[in-house]
């Protein structure tokens, strides 16, 4: 994950967050903000204790017998297919004191789908990939497509969801705080393979301008 990440921001591509969904956007909260992630779960921006340590902040988020969960309505909606996103990865911690499992759903003309597969949480940072393949999605709300829905996406949910998989709105109460950091949508393989074919090119180019006195 942090190669990819390297890999992403020496391109130019983990860029600022847009108002749309890009390929290699993430949101990594250096900035002290909750970058546009919201809900019940009081969003807090903290300023050290990321996955990688001291000054990398993260995403705070806790529920006391309650639904707990984040989502945004904003850079990370668009149209997906264009973008050539078709997976989502998260740095997720669970604090306690209960266990979680964590599942995203995306929202869209075609209507919900949620990850069919839960990540189950334990202490410390893991990375957690979420497919947005058909194979790897369910069905939890509309009558239409996934294509419908990954072209218009309109509201992307993380949140609590053990199984057995829940339809929006239906209640997982609980106990527990979790972290958030680096949201990074990747881009399909063959845009994965060009960037990494590219990336000796953007290693010289940014050492010729290094020698030049660029910036």
């Amino acid at each position: 994950m942090r190669a990819w990440l390297a890999l992403l921001s020496l391109s130019g591509l983990a860029a600022a967050p847009t108002l749309a969904i890009t390929a290699g956007q993430v949101d990594a909260f250096q900035d002290g903000s909750t970058q546009n992630w919201g809900g019940n779960s009081s969003p807090i921006n903290m300023a050290d204790g990321g996955p990688d340590g001291a000054g990398d902040r993260f995403l705070q988020l806790s529920a006391n017998n309650f639904h707990l969960g984040a989502r945004n309505q904003v850079q990370w909606t668009g149209d997906y297919l264009a973008a050539g996103v078709d997976e989502l990865v998260f740095d997720l911690n669970n604090f306690g004191p209960a266990p979680v499992a964590v599942r995203i759903t995306i929202f869209g003309p075609g209507g919900a789908f949620t990850s069919t597969n839960e990540v189950a949480l334990g202490s410390g940072w893991v990375s957690a990939s979420f497919s947005l393949n058909e194979a790897d999605l369910t069905r939890t709300d509309g009558i239409g497509t996934l294509d419908q829905t990954l072209a218009g996406v309109t509201n992307l949910l993380l949140r609590h969801d053990p199984d057995p998989i829940s339809p929006p709105g239906e209640a997982n109460l609980v106990t527990a705080s979790i972290g958030v950091d680096n949201v990074t949508a990747l881009p399909e393989p063959g845009i994965s393979l060009m960037l990494a074919a590219a990336l000796p090119a953007l290693a010289s180019l940014a050492r010729a301008k290094g020698s030049r006195g660029e910036v």
